[in-house]
C-alpha cells in the first residue's frame, strides 16, 4: 500500500474503505476490529503474546449476490484464551490443595491435560518445565483474559448497525436516483 494518502490509487482507496458504502463500512469495521483485538490480546496476555493467535486475527468480507458476509477469523482456541478454563483442582504432593484460578468459565478440564505442543515453546522460552506447567494448568485452570469479550460488545455492534443503516440508505438513495434519471432520459 502507498505510504501516504496523496499516493493512493483507486485500489488502495478500496482497501481503506469509507463510511459511504456498506462494503466500506465493513472494511473499516474489520480493520478497526482487527487492530483492537490485537491490542487487547497484547494487553491481556502478559509476557509473550501468543504470536500464532495474534497473527491469525483477520477478517473476510464476501459479497454474495445481494448480501454481504463478514467473518472474523482466528485460531480455534481463542475462546479458551478469552474465557479461560476451569482446573480440576486436587491435592498437591505436599498435602495442600491446588487453587483453581477460574470457576466461571464454560470450559473445564476433566481428565485430559493440555497438549505439550501448545505450551512447549512458551514454557521453554520462559525457563519453565513444560510438563510441570501442563500439570499446573490442568490443576489450576487458566484465567480469563477477556481480550475478545472486552472489545466485542453491544456498543460495538450498535455502532456498526448505525453505520450500516446510514450507508445502506445512501446506497438505496443513489440506486433510486440512477433509476429515476434513467427513466426520465
Amino acid at each position: 500500500m502507498a505510504s501516504n494518502l496523496f499516493d493512493l490509487d483507486d485500489a488502495d482507496l478500496q482497501l481503506l474503505g469509507d463510511d459511504e458504502t456498506i462494503s466500506g463500512v465493513l472494511q473499516n469495521f474489520g480493520n478497526e476490529l482487527q487492530e483492537a483485538l490485537r491490542r487487547s490480546l497484547d494487553t491481556a496476555v502478559h509476557g509473550i503474546t501468543p504470536k500464532n493467535l495474534y497473527q491469525s486475527i483477520v477478517f473476510d468480507i464476501q459479497f454474495l449476490g445481494s448480501a454481504y458476509k463478514f467473518e472474523m477469523l482466528m485460531e480455534d482456541y481463542w475462546e479458551f484464551i478469552d474465557l479461560g478454563v476451569q482446573g480440576v483442582g486436587g491435592v498437591k504432593a505436599d498435602g495442600t490443595a491446588w487453587a483453581v484460578k477460574n470457576t466461571n468459565s464454560p470450559f473445564s478440564y476433566k481428565d485430559k491435560k493440555p497438549p505439550i505442543s501448545a505450551i512447549k515453546d512458551w514454557s521453554t522460552f520462559n525457563g519453565y518445565n513444560p510438563f510441570a506447567l501442563r500439570e499446573s494448568i490442568f490443576r489450576q485452570g487458566k484465567r480469563a483474559t477477556n481480550f475478545f469479550s472486552n472489545v466485542v460488545n453491544e456498543d460495538l455492534i450498535a455502532g456498526l448497525v448505525k453505520k450500516l443503516e446510514k450507508a445502506g440508505a445512501r446506497e438505496v438513495e443513489i440506486s433510486l436516483k440512477n433509476t429515476i434519471d434513467g427513466i426520465s432520459t
